[in-house]
């Protein structure tokens, strides 16, 4: 070989060898663990879907909710069993849940710092607001006769 190709071949080497380290440093900084203090960056997430989800199924809560005690029209209100009695009540307690506490706690998910220490938190907020309206849904469905 000449050397005029074996320099070429040396400063090529060179230049792949920069070119890797950069590369590698670049991989180390945007692969390295998040810390309690680092940002989400989807925080956004949970709080989005699990507000897209409870504008489906609040309303359908409410509508079962409120036509529930229609239940009670073949028994009267008097002549009704108190196992029928119960269960209204709890729905009625379900739904004071879905008015109050279902928008409480998706605007805390929504509110909570932006924060990797409080992403667990806002993801488990977020999801438990939708469990007012399933409970309420779920006990008209299965309503005693």
């Amino acid at each position: 070989m000449n050397d005029r190709s074996t320099h070429a071949d040396a400063e090529l080497r060179r230049e792949w060898a920069a070119a890797n380290t950069a590369d590698a440093a670049a991989d180390a900084r945007d692969t390295h663990p998040l810390g309690p203090a680092d940002r989400d960056e989807n925080a956004w997430g949970a709080p989005g879907w699990a507000t897209g989800l409870a504008l489906m199924i609040v309303p359908v809560a409410l509508l079962f909710g409120g036509l529930a005690p229609m239940a009670t029209d073949s028994c009267g209100p008097d002549n009704c069993s108190s196992a029928l009695n119960r269960a209204l009540a709890g729905v009625l307690g379900g739904l004071f849940a879905t008015v109050i506490g279902t928008p409480a706690m998706l605007l805390a998910g929504w509110v909570l710092p932006r924060r990797m220490r409080f992403a667990k938190a806002r993801r488990i907020i977020a999801w438990c607001a939708l469990l007012p309206p399933l409970i309420v849904i779920l006990m008209v469905l299965g309503l005693p006769e």
